[in-house]
């Protein structure tokens, strides 16, 4: 995916897959995971904080430019002074949550409220059979299927060939307004366009209900950030969160 725009770079935040109009749901989406109030984002840039005692990670959010910090109070109020660029990255997340942090996950946020349609010339079956999907994941490395989470996510639609499930594209519904999408592929058809026939038919499933379709790829995953790319979605933040011990 492309860089995310920056606040004041409204030629990139209006594209023909996500468009300004929109912000507003994604930002009360993410004020609510975040548990901040539902108006909380905006377009002023200031630095968000939520503090919340019992929380069991510390997260950084970078969203159309603002920065959003959830977790502990005492572990928040360490990132103050801190690089927004360099929380998101992760190592000054890790820092401020100190001894006991761990499980550090980054993520490219990128968004979609409309889509081109992908149209093969022959429709291959789609299964949302959950079955379907586990057989995928049990031919796919384990890094795969944990960065795709198909079995985290209710809604799956598999792309099966005569051999079996090839590629499966799955999302969450996220506080009733995003779509959160993940997509695994079997090894040995990588590359031949099935990711992006599954992502386009549960993107389109989705906003069919009414959903932003988000996308929440890890930073190291090339293939995914190039699946992004594909598609249209271009990335509009980052996430970064780190696991806390038991208080």
């Amino acid at each position: 995916m492309t860089r995310p725009p920056s606040s004041s770079d409204e030629s990139l935040t209006d594209t023909g897959t996500f468009h300004t109009g929109s912000r507003g749901i994604v930002r009360l989406a993410w004020a609510r995971r975040l548990g901040l109030p539902d108006l909380s984002f905006s377009d002023d840039g200031a630095r968000l904080l939520s503090e919340h005692d019992s929380a069991r990670e510390l997260v950084a959010l970078v969203l159309f430019g603002q920065l959003a910090v959830s977790g502990p109070s005492e572990l928040v109020e360490a990132t103050n002074g801190m690089d927004s660029d360099d929380l998101v990255a992760g190592g000054a997340l890790l820092r401020a949550a100190g001894a006991g942090g761990h499980g550090l996950h980054t993520a490219v946020l990128g968004f979609a409220d409309d889509l081109p349609l992908q149209q093969p010339d022959t429709g291959p079956q789609i299964s949302r059979a959950a079955a379907d999907a586990i057989g995928l994941e049990m031919g796919c490395p384990p890094d795969d299927v944990s960065s795709a989470g198909l079995t985290g996510r209710e809604h799956r639609y598999t792309v099966m060939l005569p051999d079996g499930p090839a590629a499966c594209a799955a999302y969450s519904v996220q506080e009733g307004l995003l779509a959160d999408l993940g997509v695994l592929v079997a090894p040995a058809l990588r590359g031949r366009g099935l990711g992006r026939l599954a992502a386009s038919v549960a993107a389109h499933e989705a906003l069919a209900d009414g959903l932003i379709v988000q996308v929440a790829v890890p930073s190291h995953a090339l293939a995914g950030l190039r699946l992004a790319d594909a598609l249209g979605i271009q990335a509009q933040g980052h996430f970064a969160s780190v696991q806390l011990p038991r208080r």
